[in-house]
């Protein structure tokens, strides 16, 4: 016996009405609708009924329910529009995180200071290298200064920067540009995850970046602080790093030079 068919629909009327219904035998009928039941209101509540072939009993979700999926609707319109823009070359005015890329954006105050601290360290005219600190490159990007910017990253949609976008995947360390061995100045590096193959991984990249005299700023956790001194010779800051989102996992800022006498939290 074939599976019965179940139909979606989506529809606005006379910008009143929004409905989606989905129709499976034994399994009731979803209505979800922003109309008013013909009072007229500046407001619009939307409500959703869930209802048997019958239209039985009608029991209706809040009206706060029905706000957050219309909320959900949004978002998933604006990150469609954003990704357009970035497959047409345009540079939207931010990128949403991708929890599956394990990506957590700096609080602003976190990523001006490292921006500022970056271009105290190099002047205008330096090389600096983000590794997995997408933040970090946006903000210096919109800093005036001559320096060349490098972001080493894996999510593609920061490749609309061009000539700065090299696409890197710590798994493979060594995959970069021969043109950027002991190139850089200053690098700072934010490995992905908190693990000790992806911090190993991630301190063999940075080595091939570093000039011999070049600065170094790591951002991980603070599990990493033995492995982090043993790999890269770096030594825990006070600076904090803050975050957008709130993580469970400590976090921490570390350097091979006295950062906290620049870098203030």
């Amino acid at each position: 016996m074939a599976p019965a068919s179940a139909t979606p629909a989506l529809g606005n009327v006379g910008g009143r009405v929004f409905l989606f219904s989905l129709r499976t035998p034994g399994i009731p009928l979803i209505k979800m609708s922003a109309a008013m039941n013909g009072v007229e209101s500046d407001e619009e509540t939307p409500q959703v009924s869930i209802t048997s072939e019958s239209d039985d009993d009608v029991p209706q979700l809040s009206a706060g329910t029905m706000a957050a999926l219309m909320e959900f609707f949004k978002e998933e319109e604006e990150r469609k529009d954003k990704l357009r823009q970035i497959e047409e070359g345009e540079i939207p005015d931010g990128f949403e995180e991708d929890w599956n890329m394990s990506q957590f954006w700096y609080a602003e105050e976190t990523s001006k200071s490292l921006a500022q601290e970056c271009l105290r360290l190099t002047g205008k005219n330096g090389t600096i290298a983000c590794v997995s600190s997408p933040t970090l490159y946006r903000t210096l990007k919109e800093m005036d200064h001559n320096c060349k910017l490098r972001i080493l990253e894996y999510d593609t949609r920061f490749a609309v920067y061009k000539e700065d976008f090299v696409l890197y995947d710590f798994k493979n360390p060594l995959t970069v540009p021969r043109d950027l061995r002991q190139e850089f100045d200053v690098v700072v590096a934010d490995p992905p995850y908190l693990d000790e193959d992806c911090l190993a991984k991630t301190a063999v990249t940075v080595k091939y970046l570093m000039k011999t005299d070049a600065k170094l700023i790591l951002c991980t956790g603070s599990v990493m602080e033995e492995l982090a001194d043993r790999l890269l010779g770096v030594k825990k800051c006070k600076f904090e790093i803050k975050h957008d989102k709130q993580l469970s996992n400590p976090f921490s800022c570390y350097a091979n030079y006295d950062l906290d006498s620049f870098c203030e939290s």
